[in-house]
């Protein structure tokens, strides 16, 4: 399992390969692209009892670095 996790926006495939390209082979590093889609990403700020508050507020997090610098990274 990675101990880093670096999450890279969907409108920013050419920053996906050179994060890809600088941590091949680094264990446990793994880069992708955001897999959410749409009305998802905007749902995040939507309360969800069945998950604890750190999750949503880290979810918080990414997003807004995602949208300011087209990645993240966090811990699985």
């Amino acid at each position: 399992m990675a101990r880093l996790l670096i999450i890279v926006a969907r409108d920013q495939p050419e920053l996906w390969e050179l994060w890809r390209g600088w941590f091949s082979g680094i264990e446990g590093v793994e880069v992708i692209l955001d897999r959410r889609r749409g009305e998802r990403q905007a749902s995040v700020e939507r309360h969800d009892p069945e998950r604890p508050r750190v999750d949503r507020r880290r979810d918080l997090a990414v997003a807004d670095e995602l949208r300011s610098s087209g990645s993240a990274i966090t811990r699985p």
